[in-house]
């Protein structure tokens, strides 16, 4: 264990040096071991000077004492940090402190000494350098040394059974002593590491807070401009789109049905296909770009029939027959949400099986809980590749050559269907095909 006090400690430090515990707090509670060194000296001398006879009996020794501890005594004093720069220094001192009251008992009357009290002080300074084993190792070796003093030393006065009452007694409260204030200087420690630890966590905690605030505002900012450049793209390219979808059905209009197998026909009808799939693009990317606005659909939620809903979803991708099979459980269920959002999703899908299905129908089938619908639409098509089913709705990842558009329209179904609380997963179909999962919260 370090013999530096733990309000000397590298860690202590950053807690106690506030306004209310500086430095010079610090110095004054290292000051205090040496200011009641330098009282023992001068109790010494008063000893010497009012005390009873015997402690006068070696009075050269005791005067060479009292200048010995004066010295040592004051250059303590003057820099407290001497017994606490090192293991050595701490050791250096505390024998110092016991050799120095060890003598002045010796030379005051041994067992009959009034300086034997003096040895709990020792203890106590030393519990404040020194871990609890040296100190209750220091009592046990002071607690010796004086029964042996307590034996040898003899006035007269005293009877040889009394000294070794007192050679045990003091001994015994020796340890106690020890035991008591290296564990009071132990649990101190314990908990002045306990609370830095906590107050270190407390400000890595604070610091985490700063940057995520940070990062957070960062963020913000750059799906902010995301935001505009979303926007900016929506009105430069809505009007002439909307011109381009406008003469291009104009065009399919007047294109004469006798004409409709020339090379002419075909490319006006082609055409117009790309100019209705570019103008329906634009009104998901519109949805899009309003689906992560934080107060988008509100209010606009309201009771639909599930199977209308359906069929009126399979209507617009153009699916009608025996080309869509649907199956709603329970029968005629019915449910709040937002139905331009969500057929705008479901017609997506939808499209999207009945141009890979091979001529075979496309299953929509649908369950209504108490509070999600679950939608699967199913085809026959050419399905995805397994490995590929999680990324399959990533911005820019394409299923393959004929699905999905440059990795567009799925990510848009699953950033429309992400901001009504859903998800949508897929999966292939046992026997070829694709399976779309689509689950989505309803009142």
């Amino acid at each position: 264990m370090s013999t530096v006090p733990w309000w000397r400690s590298a860690r202590a430090r950053t807690i106690l040096r506030t306004e209310v515990f500086r430095d010079s707090d610090i110095r004054i509670v290292e000051r205090v071991p040496a200011s009641v060194r330098v009282g023992v000296v001068v109790s010494v001398g008063l000893l010497l000077a009012v005390g009873p006879p015997a402690v006068r009996q070696h009075l050269a020794i005791t005067l060479v004492w009292l200048g010995i501890g004066s010295c040592y005594a004051l250059v303590v004093f003057r820099d407290p940090t001497i017994e606490l720069r090192s293991r050595w220094s701490s050791l250096l001192v505390t024998g110092l402190d016991s050799a120095l009251t060890l003598a002045i008992i010796t030379v005051t009357g041994g067992s009959s000494s009034l300086a034997v009290s003096l040895l709990f002080l020792v203890i106590a300074a030393a519990a404040m350098r020194l871990s609890f084993v040296a100190t209750v190792s220091l009592s046990l070796a002071l607690g010796v040394a004086y029964f042996v003093i307590a034996l040898v030393v003899d006035d007269g006065s005293v009877p040889l059974t009394l000294r070794l009452q007192q050679g045990t007694w003091w001994p015994l409260y020796l340890v106690f002593m020890a035991a008591l204030t290296g564990g009071f200087v132990l649990l101190t420690e314990r908990a002045t590491q306990a609370h830095t630890a906590a107050r270190a966590l407390a400000l890595a905690e604070r610091a985490a807070a700063d940057e995520e605030r940070d990062l957070r505002s960062r963020l913000m900012k750059s799906y902010e401009a995301q935001e505009t450049g979303l926007q900016v793209i929506l009105h430069e390219f809505r009007t002439p789109i909307a011109s381009l979808k406008a003469l291009t059905d104009n065009l399919a209009e007047h294109t004469t049905s006798a004409a409709e197998d020339d090379d002419h026909a075909t490319s006006v009808r082609l055409l117009a296909a790309h100019a209705s799939h570019l103008s329906s693009m634009m009104d998901a990317l519109g949805d899009v770009a309003a689906s992560r606005r934080p107060t988008f659909s509100t209010g606009r939620r309201r009771i639909v029939d599930v199977r209308e809903f359906l069929y009126a979803a399979g209507d617009a991708a153009g699916l009608a027959g025996t080309e869509l099979r649907i199956m709603v459980t329970p029968e005629g269920a019915c449910c709040r949400l937002d139905p331009q959002l969500l057929r705008r999703v479901l017609t997506n899908l939808v499209e999207n099986a009945g141009r890979h299905s091979r001529g075979t129908p496309v299953e929509v089938v649908a369950r209504l809980e108490p509070d999600r619908l679950r939608v699967m639409i199913l085809d026959r098509g050419p399905g995805i590749p397994a490995e590929l089913a999680p990324r399959v709705t990533d911005q820019f990842v394409s299923a393959g050559e004929r699905r999905g558009t440059a990795g567009l329209g799925l990510w848009i179904a699953d950033q429309i269907v992400r901001s009504l609380d859903g998800r949508i997963s897929l999966r292939p179909r046992s026997g070829g095909g694709l399976v779309v999962y689509l689950e989505v919260p309803v009142d």
